[in-house]
Parts: C-alpha cells; structure tokens; sequence
C-alpha cells in the first residue's frame, strides 16, 4: 500500500504480489462503516461447465470443518512435544496497558496501521463478515472451469484460517460467484492508472473493478459483503497492465456501488504462477487489512531479501509465500484477537532478569501466548512461540520462539516490525522452513535494545529468560 500526499482520501496498495513485492495501489478513508454480520450457512460449491458473460450465481461458503493442519493442533503437541511445564513468571508483569504502543504515524480514525488504538472503522474482527469472489475472463483470455474450483477451494482455506488465528472469534462467510463474468475488452487494453478517484495515476483500477460489479450485480447478492475480490484466468497474457501487479481501491466510506449498498474494497489479483500458487494465502493478507494490519514489506521493493522483508516470512502481512502463515502475536493483540492475560507486558528499564513460559501462539489455554517488552513510549520487543501446527504445519519439526521489534513511528511500507536473527544463522532458504532462519532454539539468544533474549528450555511450553 502507498501512501498519498491527499486530503481526507488516503491511497494504499493492497496486495504482496510476488516475493519481490510487486504492488497496486487503493484508497481509503476514515468513513465509519458498520460491520457485517450474518448467519452462517451450509456449504454449497457449484462448478459451471462453460464460460459465460454476466451470468453468476450466489454460494456461500461457510462452516468449514476442516483445518490447514493434518491434525488439530493440540493433538500435534500431545503426540510430539516434550513436557516443559507451565511456569509462572518469576517477577510479575505490568499492566498491558503499558505495551499499547501508540501509532505515531497514523491517525485514530486510519484503518490500517501498526499501534495503538485499534482502528475501529473497518470490519469488526469478531462475528461473520462477508466477502465476494468474482472469477472474470476476458475475450482474449478464456477462463477454464477448473480454475473456478480451484478459486473456491482457497475460499474454504481461507475460512478456516481465520477461524483458527482469530480462536474463533471471527468467521469469513464467502459469496461465491460460480461462473466466470466475461468482461468487455481485452485483458492488455485495460489500464489501471486511468479513470481513477481524482484523477490518480495509481494502478487503482477503479474502472475495471465498477464495471465487473455491474456485470455481475444482477445475478450476485452484495447484501453485507465488505470486499469483493476477483480471480483473473490464467491465460491472460504476461504484458497486460493489470497482470504486473494486480489492482485494488479500498475506501471505508464505500469505494464501489451496488444494488444492495457499497463495497468498501475491491481487488484483483494477477495470475502469475507464484501467485496462482499461494492464492488462498494472498486473499488472506488482503482480508487482514480489512481488519486493521498495513503491509510490513518495504516499498519500493529491492528484492526477495530483508531489506524488503524485514519480517521475512513470518507473517502472513509480510510476505504469503513462506512456510510459516501466521498473523503475528502483535497483529493479533492489535486487532483484538489476544486477550491482556495472553500477554507478559513489561518495561524493559524494569528488567534485570526474568523467566516465564511462554505457550505456542497457535494454541489456546493456559498460560501466556506473547510476552511484549516495551523500550519508550513507540519501540518494543516481542517475543512468541512458534510450532509446526495449525496454519503452521508446513514449519515441521522446526521450532522454538521468534524475536522481532516493532516502532509505531514508522509507517506503512517502511518496516515497522523487524525480525532479530541469531548471530552466524544462515539465511539460506530451505524448504519446509521460515526464511530466515530466525527460530531462537534451546540454547540460543539474541540480544536487541539493550535485552538478551534466550531459549531456556522448549517442549510444550517454551522457557525464556530475558536479562539486561
């Protein structure tokens, strides 16, 4: 997302396109707009056989019952972790008020930012919300019906993902259109930089986006939907505008009309092979801004390297390629997700040393799930449990906890959060594992803003002790 030098509409590009970042630009602007709740319905997926122009039904996808882990998460544990108990901390923590950082950067009314307090004008990250995706082709790029399924088959991904970072407090209910909507001209004549809001020359693709709405109003139901996202075929050709970096327009007021109300958000993905490949996890970091958290990758990008990614892989608002897909701890406290009890808050100039346990953060129960250290009044450190479960299972028998910083005065595409890496860890890539290697495992430390941070013991708690 980019920011503009403009009064009251602020423009954000909504999608990690690539490894290296391709981006697209939106709007947005702080104009309340109520969430969506709804009833959850049965599932029910329809392929169509043949393309067709305008021609789309509803289905909603919801309920899910199965999760992205080969097994529930606390079964995992039970089966493969050591026992390291639960252990209080031995120096009591703060009030948790403390490590509500305040975004210096963005204002109350911002929808997407990196501190405190939550934005509260987008979607509520608790109860239903829906979502709409749209599969367009065009006249010289046929979309196939199997591309249709593959679209709907990432939906149910995402519902689950959502159902499991958020611990089940928010649900994503799909409006699913079950044909393609064939639009009026050829995939390279679009152009995402004209008829823009204000004249912008921002890929918005504001256009494109209306006129696919239109297309499909009449037969797809918008009544509650707070984004719609639309899934182009993968012929279309490599030198068409709008498949170099996708195209988005996000305005809380309502960026686009329809029948039922206005749509704040719409965005369109490119069909590169990357991207077809990581699709459900590319709707799910474009959900997420929906609920509050701006993209963590450097823009412009320089390359699939730290000085774009400074978070690297972990999280999926940095970057939706690598193993590890989890919101982090942070993100999760800042939309709502982590109650102040799951949180070990204390001032660093208050520390001489302390240990405490800390629970995976994809796991519920006892204990604390993050610990937050906070270092003035916009820097902290945080420090959470990663695992081989749930959204995470692709880590494998890769464990142990994950050290990063975040500064809330530094802003959108500029790295706010910032991973620690133990001294003389390579960062090679090795599949199966985050890049970069940055687990802190039994033994490790790093040391950051005057802390030492160490790995004491791990199994199905981790133990840490931190000391000046």
């Amino acid at each position: 997302m980019r920011w503009l030098s403009v009064v009251i509409v602020l423009g954000f590009s909504a999608a990690c396109t690539s490894a290296t970042q391709d981006l697209s630009d939106t709007d947005e602007s702080g104009v309340t707009v109520a969430p969506a709740t709804t009833s959850v319905g049965p599932t029910t997926i329809t392929v169509a056989p043949t393309t067709t122009a305008a021609v789309s039904t509803t289905v909603v996808v919801s309920g899910q019952t199965t999760t992205t882990a080969p097994s529930s998460a606390g079964d995992q544990a039970e089966e493969s972790e050591p026992v390291v108990s639960y252990m209080p901390p031995t120096e009591l923590g703060e009030d948790t008020s403390l490590c509500e950082l305040k975004d210096l950067v963005r204002g109350a009314r911002d929808p997407v930012r990196v501190g405190f307090p939550r934005p509260t004008e987008n979607v509520s990250p608790k109860g239903t919300t829906k979502y709409a995706l749209v599969p367009i082709d065009f006249p010289d790029a046929i979309g196939e019906p199997s591309e249709i399924a593959a679209a709907a088959q990432d939906a149910e991904t995402v519902v689950d993902y959502y159902r499991e970072v958020s611990d089940g407090r928010f649900e994503v209910e799909w409006v699913l259109s079950d044909v393609f909507t064939r639009v009026s001209k050829a995939s390279v004549d679009y152009d995402p930089t004209a008829g823009n809001p204000g004249g912008s020359k921002n890929p918005f693709g504001a256009v494109l986006s209306q006129e696919i709405i239109d297309l499909v109003d009449p037969h797809l139901d918008f009544t509650g939907v707070a984004a719609v996202f639309f899934v182009i075929p993968e012929a279309t050709p490599d030198d068409a505008a709008i498949n170099s970096g996708g195209w988005g327009h996000f305005m809380l007021e309502g960026a686009f009309s329809t029948d039922e109300g206005t749509v704040m958000f719409a965005h369109g993905a490119p069909s590169t092979k990357a991207t077809r490949l990581n699709h459900a996890w590319l709707l799910a970091h474009e959900i997420g801004h929906t609920l509050g958290p701006l993209d963590l990758y450097i823009s412009p990008a320089t390359g699939d390297e730290l000085a774009s990614l400074p978070m690297g892989q972990w999280g999926v608002m940095s970057s939706y390629h690598g193993a590890p897909k989890s919101m982090t701890a942070w993100n999760r406290w800042l939309i709502g997700w982590l109650e102040p009890e799951s949180i070990y808050c204390r001032t660093a100039a208050s520390i001489a040393s302390v240990e405490f346990t800390l629970r995976p953060l994809v796991l519920t129960g006892v204990g604390y799930r993050a610990a937050i250290i906070r270092i003035n009044d916009h820097r902290a450190v945080v420090v959470e449990s990663r695992r081989g479960l749930g959204v995470d299972h692709r880590l494998g028998d890769h464990a142990g906890i994950l050290v990063y910083t975040v500064d809330t005065s530094v802003g959108q595409h500029q790295g706010p959060l910032r991973v620690q890496i133990p001294e003389d860890r390579s960062l090679e890539r090795t599949y199966g594992q985050g890049w970069p290697d940055a687990l802190l495992r039994v033994g490790d430390s790093v040391a950051v803003a005057g802390l030492t941070i160490e790995l004491i013991q791990s199994g199905e708690y981790d133990r840490v002790r931190i000391s000046q």
